[in-house]
Order: structure tokens, then sequence, then C-alpha cells
């Protein structure tokens, strides 16, 4: 696989370094009043008066759930590697498509916005009937799509829904295209609750250039009965679920399985309150935590055990916890990144989180850049023409006004060490 214009993103530690990475859980993070308040502020009017239904974690819970953390990052720390900014754990084994997203090279199309599943941890409604959409910009034209992928460079496409086996000709069509103008060296996913698989349709997917399926066994109460037709028909087969505290018994006993009939990945996600999943959390007696998103307490210990038990019994199944706080922090930074890359003038430097820099004698201004598919007119901004002749638009919005700094606090910016002040716009902290 080519090298990406995004590989700066990625952050490996040492298996020494582990344990100290994760931060604390949200609530537990110290000095950071002032940004708790705006995210609880932000949440309460997410969710408005049911805000005060939910169940927050009280000072007790989160020390009792910090001390267990901590024991089990202890525990993993001799076996685990983290990374990305100690986001994740385990780097040890990560699928090619969990590379192409933590290095930002990843699209994701979410082909359509219906799904036959009734999961009650998903977190959209999948009532959409729009046409295939990735952040904000629809294509209606598999070729068009293809050539938004090599105009801006990405190294990873998957598709995505609703379930895209629904509307199989749909997704075939956009897999073949993206192959057929990119080539073999970009890494095609598909994400799917396997319901819809038969052995002729796995076939057509290889065929048109799979390399991966991920399947959210979850759906199917973790039956393993689909996924074994794409083992040994597609490349590599992975399976992708949230961390659902109380199927962690059931998980152990079935990364077992997993890992006989050949699976090649496990990927763990932590569950997130949405309104339209409110009901079935908050019915489930979760505990929740203060957040940019209102996450759950017990999926992220739940996820963290399961990749020690999958790594103390040796079982041959990778598993990758993608937290929260990843998706957060570095598929934001790549969306913002990819766009300043292609808008960027003489002198800027594009950030690590993203930002583009202008520096002037005596401070300096961050701007945030955004593709469209009509501009907004409210600020400056360009327009790609791509292969097709469709036109799409990136818009310089301010973040900031002109920061002054001292002659210090400059010299160490350019040293690569960003005054506190501004570190949130240069820097993804670990």
């Amino acid at each position: 696989m080519k090298p990406t214009l995004f590989s700066t993103l990625i952050t490996y530690v040492s298996r020494e370094e582990c344990h100290v990475l994760l931060p604390p859980f949200p609530s537990m993070q110290s000095g950071n009043n002032e940004i708790r308040q705006r995210q609880m502020e932000s949440n309460r009017r997410e969710y408005g008066l049911r805000y005060d239904l939910l169940n927050f974690a009280t000072p007790d819970v989160l020390a009792a759930a910090d001390e267990e953390r901590s024991e089990l990052l202890r525990r993993l720390d001799s076996r685990a590697v983290a990374g990305y900014a100690g986001t994740k754990l385990d780097c040890n084994g990560l699928s090619p498509g969990c590379r192409c997203c933590g290095d930002g090279g990843w699209s994701c199309l979410f082909i359509n916005g219906r799904c036959n599943g009734r999961c009650f941890y998903c977190p959209t409604p999948q009532d959409d009937d729009g046409p295939p959409v990735t952040n904000g910009l629809f294509f209606t034209s598999p070729e068009e799509y293809a050539a938004y992928v090599a105009a801006l460079g990405f190294s990873g496409v998957s598709i995505s829904g609703g379930e895209p086996l629904l509307t199989p000709d749909l997704t075939l069509g956009y897999l073949t295209a993206v192959r057929k103008r990119c080539g073999d060296d970009l890494h095609l996913w598909l994400y799917t609750n396997g319901t819809m698989l038969t052995p002729d349709l796995c076939r057509r997917l290889r065929d048109a250039g799979l390399n991966e399926i991920r399947l959210d066994l979850g759906a199917v109460r973790y039956n393993l009965k689909k996924l074994r037709l794409a083992v040994g028909c597609i490349p590599t087969v992975s399976v992708e679920i949230p961390a659902v505290p109380e199927d962690e018994q059931l998980l152990r006993a079935k990364m077992v399985e997993m890992a006989e009939e050949g699976v090649n990945h496990l990927n763990l996600h932590q569950m997130r309150l949405t309104p339209h999943n409110f009901g079935p959390l908050t019915e489930r007696g979760y505990t929740f935590l203060h957040g940019d998103k209102v996450t759950v307490l017990e999926s992220e210990l739940s996820a963290l055990r399961l990749v020690l038990f999958g790594l103390e019994e040796r079982i041959p199944l990778p598993v990758n916890y993608c937290s929260f706080i990843y998706k957060r922090c570095f598929q934001h930074a790549a969306a913002r990144r990819r766009a300043a890359l292609n808008i960027r003038r003489a002198g800027e430097v594009v950030t690590e989180s993203g930002y583009l820099r202008t520096c002037s004698g005596t401070g300096v201004r961050y701007w945030e850049a955004a593709l469209l598919q009509n501009p907004s007119y409210r600020h400056p901004f360009e327009k790609i023409v791509l292969e097709t002749g469709r036109s799409l638009y990136l818009e310089r919005r301010p973040v900031t006004a002109e920061l002054e700094l001292s002659v210090a606090e400059l010299t160490a910016l350019e040293a690569g060490q960003p005054p506190e002040r501004v570190v949130c716009f240069e820097k993804i902290r670990e």
C-alpha cells in the first residue's frame, strides 16, 4: 500500500508506555472544569429535558471504575501496544482498513440509509432514502465518487449504510468503479450485518475488488453462519461490534469460535448515546460519562477486559478497541487535514490536528478548511473540478483571531513545542 499524505498522524508507543497513555475517564480529568462544563452544556442542548434522566457516574463510581481500568492497563502493559496518541489498543494486529483510518486516508461512503436490522445500540434511525453520501457530499454516480477518491488521494474506502447488501447492485457498482479508477493499492472494505450474504454475492464482492468484509454479528446475536461464507472467499474477514457489557461472557466464547473459523480481526467499539438510541440504552441501566458526546462507562471496561482476555488466553484473534476519543480526535483531524492540504497557501502550515496555521511577525492565526458540495458564501473558497466535471468547494473558515505570541512562544512553536493556549490547534494530545 502506498504511504499517504496523512501518515504523520500515526503515533505508536512502546509496550512500556502503554499503561500510562489512556487518560482518566473524562469526568476525572483535573484542570478541565471549563471544558467539561462546555461539554455538559452541549450535551444538555442535544437531549433537552431528557438529559436529567441520564444516570451519570458519581465521583465514587468514577473512582472505582478508574481503579479497575488502571489495573487492566497495568496487566495489558507487557502484552498490548497503544497507538494513535494513546487512544487505541491493541495496535499489534490492526486490519489494513483500521490502518487507513488511523493514517487519515479513509473515505467512508454511506451507500444507503436503510437497514433490516433492529440493533438496540444503533446510533441512527436508518430511515434515509437519499443518495450515497460521504462527509455531507452526495454522489449519485459511481464514476463521480471514484474521481473524488482519486482526487483527494485516499488510501482506503469503505462502503457502509444502512445495510449495503440491501442494495447489492448499487454497492457492487461503486466498488467496481473505485477499484477500476484507483487500482490495486487502494484498500476496499464493506460493513454489513451479513444477513443478506450468499455464496454468489460473496464471489461478486470479491470479483469487484473487495479486500475486507466487516460483519456486525451483534445484529444476529453473534451467529457465525453467514460469516463462514466469507472466510476463504474475501481476503480479510473482520468482526466489528460495539462492546456490549452484558454480552461480555458470551463474547469470550465467541472469540475462541471466531478464531477457529478463520476470522482475521475483531474490532470493539465504545458504545455512545444518541437521541435515537436514548430509550434502549437508558432502559439497560448503563452508567454514562460526560464528554464531547455521552458515552457508556461499562462499555470501555468491558472492551479492555476482552482485549486482555484474548491476549492472556493467547487466542489467535487480534482485538482492537476503537474508543470514542480515538474517533473524535483522529477521524475529525483527518477530515480537516485532508481539506487543508488542498487549500493551503504559501507559508502556511497544516498542523497535526488538521488546522491551517498562518504566522506573522508577532502572532499566529488558525483556520479550518471544509470541503463542501456548495459554497456558503460566508467565507473565502476555492473550486475543485473533478475529472468527471463535478465541482466541489474548499472553504476557509477562521477559527481564531490573531493571537499575539512572545518571541519565546513563537520560537517554541516553530520548534514543534506550541504554547499551551494554542496546543489544541497544533497537536492531538496523548
